[in-house]
């Protein structure tokens, strides 16, 4: 593993799961434990769970689970050791790595993004045929600071510009595809062309700040989309990612607000003009996992989209996601056809700054656009705006918020606030607009699916000391499955030693990491299902006999096909000595000394 043992004891004794994972995932409590949608899957109803009394979670949808470190070689796409850096920096924790640093399986990934980086970067600001990107730039009021800055970039106007440098610096060609940065073409089974052609370029960073894709806005009247961003890969998938966050993430906490705007040129004029605590969607409507990395920064948000019909619909999607963050919006709501890059080019930075500090609160926002588009005064339009904002004001989860919301809407409709809250629980009630998990019960049946081992591990891994009964009553070849003979085996070691850990989460830090996450996710099943048991002593009993009745039933069976063989083969004494030890056995189970 090269990372000493007391080095994740301390991570985990130092760092909380619930409020790591609450930074990532908004988690409400579910009697002992949390609940929330899983970051790993679409999901409208949450089936993800973090227990921490043992500091592991799962998801009973996708079958994902783990410990604190799993979760963040998930979720941010590490390797084991990567997220054990990380973890520890958050703890305030030295790492020393016994043998060899930490080891990246998208190393490749990153360099092929660097390398393509620094030579779209060159071709803008120092290759003559980048004159026409610079023209570009210019004219929207970028400046060079602010090419540098972000690192802006110019795709030559050719179908090899990249592959040809790649190939220079010694890169295959399937690495640049494996990026997205280079195409395939068709029926050439070794022939590829450059993805990015006579467009600028926008490095798109994890939050790290390691570019890891790219959008280009063409330039001239070339064929294809205004905008071409990179296609999701093993680095890059657009959804978890907000442009710019790397950049913007200190001052946001610091200002404790977060501006949302819509694209790369909003980011970089606005970013240019000194609001640094700003982020951008990238183009397309805001996900649960972008809301969740603005709110492990700050509680606080203002957006700022297009004063355009898509652009009103965007903000009044993030707005609902916003809220189910339970997270306070406010909206800046542009002229009609301005975008914020426009705008603040046209008003300029005092009046952004102050549009922004007077920005409207999310009701007042949505029920503006809704009376405009449909009469308040008509007993249709009144159905339609309460269709549309019964469902953002279900979503407030405070109290005495909810019900000024309730007030203000029905002194809009002119209808008493009696039918607002009527309506307002009938909604709740119904199966399309209920909350949020309210389709999934409470109770979920975990084991489900799970065999006799599976289950028999789990108590193992809640309580290791147990292992000492599951010495004294059957050998390790009982075991089929090769998970939970490893575990078994381990804790022997340990048990024989005299060095069995204290509790689970000791224990789970020794064992080894796969790159899948398979094993960590049957554990945090297995670990999920000994959690319910009551009785976990007479389970436990229950479980010894069950596995001690399959291994007398495998033994049985290989008797019934040894003494056929035998019989074949006419051994006739061989078969009679087999068949002394098929009743031997069967004799034993049937008096229960075969089963305890």
């Amino acid at each position: 593993m090269g990372i000493p043992a007391s080095t994740l004891e301390q991570i985990g004794q130092r760092l909380d799961l619930v409020e790591v994972i609450g930074g990532f995932v908004s988690l409400k409590r579910s009697g002992r434990n949390f609940k929330g949608l899983c970051p790993f899957h679409p999901e409208k109803s949450p089936s993800f769970m973090v227990y921490p009394a043992k500091q592991f979670f799962i998801c009973y949808g996708c079958g994902a689970g783990g410990d604190l470190i799993t979760f963040v070689m998930r979720h941010e796409h590490m390797e084991f050791k990567e997220a054990v850096q990380v973890l520890a920096e958050k703890a305030g924790i030295q790492v020393s790595f016994t043998t060899g640093g930490p080891s990246l399986a998208n190393r490749p990934l990153y360099q092929a993004h660097e390398t393509a980086a620094a030579f779209y970067h060159e071709k803008l600001t120092a290759s003559p045929e980048g004159e026409p990107a610079r023209a570009y730039l210019a004219h929207r009021g970028l400046t060079p600071e602010t090419w540098k800055a972000l690192r802006l970039g110019f795709a030559l106007n050719r179908w090899d510009g990249l592959l040809t440098h790649a190939r220079e610096q010694g890169m295959d060609p399937s690495l640049l595809e494996r990026s997205g940065l280079a195409v395939r073409r068709e029926g050439g089974e070794e022939a590829w062309y450059d993805r990015f052609r006579n467009r600028v370029l926008f490095p798109i960073w994890d939050q790290r700040g390691r570019v890891i894709a790219f959008g280009g806005r063409v330039l001239g009247e070339e064929s294809g989309p205004k905008y071409l961003n990179s296609p999701e890969t093993e680095l890059y998938v657009k959804g978890r990612l907000l442009y710019g966050f790397h950049l913007a993430s200190s001052a946001i906490r610091e200002k404790d607000l977060g501006i949302v705007v819509e694209g790369y040129m909003d980011f970089a004029s606005l970013y240019q003009a000194g609001i640094r605590n700003i982020v951008a969607s990238m183009g397309t409507s805001l996900t649960p996992e972008q809301v969740q990395l603005i709110r492990r920064l700050t509680r606080h948000v203002v957006m700022i989209y297009d004063g355009d019909y898509a652009g009103e619909m965007a903000t009044l999607r993030g707005l609902d996601l916003f809220l189910e963050a339970e997270m306070r919006v406010k909206v800046v709501g542009l002229p009609s056809g301005l975008d914020p890059d426009t705008f603040l080019a046209q008003a300029g930075l005092e009046e952004m700054l102050r549009t922004i500090r007077q920005s409207q609160d999310l009701f007042d926002y949505k029920l503006g656009l809704l009376t405009r588009r449909y009469d308040p005064k008509d007993l249709q339009g009144r159905i339609r705006i309460s269709e549309e904002m019964l469902p953002t004001i279900k979503r407030v989860t405070n109290a005495i918020e909810r019900g000024e919301y309730v007030k203000r809407l029905s002194e809009v409709l002119r209808v008493a606030e009696t039918l607002i809250w009527s309506e307002l629980g009938r909604v709740r009630k119904e199966g399309s607009a209920a909350p949020r998990g309210a389709a999934r019960p409470e109770k979920v049946q975990p084991a489900a699916g799970m065999t006799v081992e599976e289950s028999l591990a789990g108590l193992l891994l809640e309580e290791p000391g147990r292992v000492r009964q599951v010495e004294e009553r059957l050998p390790l070849e009982a075991f089929q499955d090769a998970h939970v003979r490893e575990i078994l085996s381990r804790l022997r070691q340990m048990s024989q030693s005299g060095a069995i850990p204290p509790d689970g989460r000791t224990f789970l830090a020794s064992l080894p990491r796969e790159d899948s996450g398979a094993w960590e996710g049957r554990i945090a099943r297995w670990l999920a299902w000994a959690d319910l048991v009551v009785d976990k002593e007479g389970t436990l009993e229950e479980l010894l006999g069950k596995v001690k009745e399959g291994q007398v039933r495998s033994s049985l069976e290989a008797l019934q096909v040894s003494i056929r063989q035998a019989e074949a083969q006419g051994q006739e004494r061989e078969t009679a000595q087999l068949i002394a030890q098929y009743n031997t056995l069967m004799k034993s189970r049937l008096s229960g000394k075969g089963v305890a």
